[in-house]
């Protein structure tokens, strides 16, 4: 991470925003308070937040294509802001990257979760579990048996390192025309229930 990237991410921790009267109400700007001290860490399912413009730039830190193994300089973009939750997001590449094995796949998550503990202890962690994809998607990955395989590795690590695990799969139905045309991408809609989902699992959101 160079400076000026440095010194951008130290002026957006410290730059508290407001949301002018005649946009509170509207859902596009809705989830932003509960986010406010948050960063949402992933690949390009996180990324299509920013892309929505569902959060700010501060809050998510992602980019198409990303697997667990290629997150160094993000964590160092994290450790800048020094959240007080942290929100993570990965799987769907690393299905293919890693081959289908979901032992390596853990082991290094394991691995970036105790190196953010380290500098950042008192930050709590989620984990995102992965969303299901379109049928002929998933089929060439494996099929459902590799999706539920890699989900059961990330709920036994969550288990082993008193992390909360987010179960995503249950917040729709995952029919084949809930996707974009690459058949991996939730349309728009998910993408509000998700972001009310997170909030609400780590207890600073409630629709009561």
């Amino acid at each position: 991470m160079d400076i000026k990237e440095y010194e951008r991410l130290r002026k957006e921790k410290s730059y508290k925003r407001v949301i002018r009267e005649e946009k509170k109400g509207k859902e596009i700007y809705q989830m932003l308070p509960y986010y406010e001290n948050c960063v949402l860490l992933g690949d390009s399912i996180a990324e299509s937040i920013l892309d929505f413009r569902l959060l700010r730039k501060n809050n998510v830190i992602a980019k198409r294509g990303r697997c667990i193994d290629m997150i160094d300089e993000d964590i160092e973009k994290v450790f800048v802001l020094e959240p007080k939750i942290i929100y993570m997001e990965f799987g769907k590449n690393d299905i293919l990257h890693f081959q289908g094995k979901v032992e390596p796949f853990i082991e290094i998550y394991a691995e970036k979760i105790q190196r953010i503990r380290q500098t950042l202890p008192h930050t709590c962690i989620y984990i995102n579990s992965i969303i299901p994809m379109r049928q002929d998607v998933m089929d060439r990955l494996g099929g459902r048996k590799v999706l539920d395989a890699f989900n059961e590795g990330l709920m036994n690590m969550c288990e082993k390192y008193h992390l909360t695990f987010i179960n995503n799969e249950i917040l729709m139905s995952w029919k084949d025309d809930v996707f974009e045309f690459d058949g991996v991408h939730p349309k728009y809609p998910y993408y509000t229930m998700w972001m009310k989902h997170m909030a609400s699992t780590a207890g600073v959101y409630s629709e009561t």
